[in-house]
């Protein structure tokens, strides 16, 4: 089982604790015990390890299928990303969305899901040459999924 991350109760506390609960992590056969959400690589490996549904996939660099009708390794940077919107407070407007469907009893895992599926939205539009990453229009994402909630 991971180890919860020590609570102090501020604000940044509260935002980084949603970002990464753990501290301790189960990849395969290997413990690691002890990591540092604050660094990237390290929450890397502590994401890593709340997918064990991936772990198999993530650890064979051939692999280039799905697992359960997804790329384990995109949905892995997909959840990097939002841990560190959510790590650095960047933008703030992430953390404000994910507090409010936390706060209306939304599973955490949910929420990322639901906050990475914006992202994924935003990014393949700039893939396929049809606009740039439009952060006013993320910002707005993120404000209508906080008042329409999961669904």
């Amino acid at each position: 089982m991971a180890r919860p991350v020590p609570v102090d109760g501020d604000e940044e506390t509260e935002r980084r604790l949603f970002a990464m609960p753990y501290v301790d992590a189960q990849i395969g056969d290997e413990d690691f015990v002890g990591l540092d959400p604050d660094s990237e690589d390290e929450r890397s490996l502590l994401i890593q390890g709340e997918h064990p549904e991936y772990q198999d996939a993530l650890a064979d660099p051939g692999f280039k299928g799905e697992v359960d009708g997804a790329n384990p390794r995109l949905h892995i940077a997909i959840h990097e990303v939002v841990a560190n919107q959510l790590w650095n407070n960047d933008p703030p407007e992430v953390w404000e969305t994910a507090r409010k469907l936390r706060d209306r009893g939304e599973d955490r895992h949910d929420i990322l899901h639901a906050i990475g599926a914006l992202v994924v939205e935003h990014i393949h539009a700039g893939l396929v040459g049809r606009e740039h990453f439009d952060i006013d229009r993320y910002r707005a994402k993120l404000d209508q999924l906080s008042r329409d909630g999961i669904t």
